[in-house]
């Protein structure tokens, strides 16, 4: 009788741990990695505008590089250094040619990726 309760006992230990470990992450924040995103001031700019792109959710004090991924193979660039919170903020002018163009950043291992799409009109 007393081996049951033990055996009882520890499969409610076990249940409960396995719930508190998958239900933590979701009830607090704090312990999910930010996934990297790259926000853009505007969305929409014309040829040559000005603009400016955050780089954000990326580690701390990392390299970060651009991609070109209109040439063949793409190239990449380095496009500056994560500050403590994993922020990058750039200025940029948008392309001299109209149309919607794919915007890429990486760390240089290629592990945390971001990408998002600015309209150039003419």
């Amino acid at each position: 009788m007393v081996s049951l309760r033990i055996v009882a006992v520890g499969l409610i230990a076990l249940i409960l741990g396995i719930s508190i470990g998958y239900a933590a992450p979701l009830a607090i924040p704090a312990l999910q990695t930010p996934k990297p995103a790259i926000t853009l001031s505007a969305t929409t700019v014309n040829t040559g505008e000005q603009y400016n792109a955050t780089l954000s959710g990326f580690p701390a004090n990392t390299e970060i590089y651009g991609w070109t991924v209109n040439e063949n193979p793409p190239r990449s660039f380095l496009a500056g250094t994560t500050d403590g919170n994993g922020k990058l903020v750039l200025t940029a002018n948008a392309p001299t040619t109209p149309g919607k163009w794919l915007l890429c950043a990486s760390d240089k291992s290629q592990n945390s990726w971001a990408s998002t799409v600015l309209t150039v009109n003419a």
